[in-house]
């Protein structure tokens, strides 16, 4: 069997390769770690967000995106029993790509994340289209390809700060 640090992370990186900059202290290896989190978020979600028809299917990788990407800034190693916080976390500091949802990040949560993501349906009359604006409150709709937009501006605000504060990377627990 193949050693753990032979893995490839992508086609260039290898998992020994990301112990070796997760143990230096330095800005050339931050930044390695920086373009890895980029290369992982945008070439496993955003890229092919953009490619999907389905606002349906773009909600649910959305969400996947969310959860994973709210953990990576908090420096968790999974969500479990954490996912309200989670979301009401992303929605907060990204509340200049997604105005409105901070105020209602437990609907979203249990009505659009879970509905979608454990029943394969939004609850309590959400509704998910590719029109309109971002997120209309009183009739229950957010608008998949404005909210996909938001998710990669918010993305890419994310690897900005870290690019320009590469201590930001967390790899230890953060309490909630």
């Amino acid at each position: 069997m193949k050693d753990i640090n032979e893995y490839r992370l992508t086609k260039k990186v290898t998992v020994g390769e990301l112990k070796k900059w997760m143990g230096k202290n330095d800005d050339k290896s931050k930044n390695h770690i920086v373009d890895l989190i980029y290369h992982r978020f945008y070439n496993r979600y955003i890229l092919h967000l953009k490619e999907i028809d389905s606002g349906f299917l773009k909600m649910a990788i959305s969400c996947l995106t969310i959860e994973a990407l709210e953990s990576f800034k908090k420096g968790k190693k999974d969500t479990k029993g954490k996912g309200v916080k989670i979301f009401n976390s992303f929605f907060v500091s990204e509340e200049a790509y997604f105005p409105e949802f901070k105020d209602i990040y437990e609907d979203f949560y249990y009505n659009v994340r879970c509905g979608i993501l454990h029943q394969a349906e939004t609850k309590n009359a959400w509704r998910i289209m590719k029109i309109g604006k971002l997120l209309d409150t009183n009739e229950k709709v957010i608008n998949a390809n404005k909210f996909v937009s938001a998710l990669e501006k918010s993305l890419n605000h994310y690897i900005e700060n870290l690019k320009a504060k590469p201590q930001m990377i967390s790899f230890g627990k953060t309490p909630y």
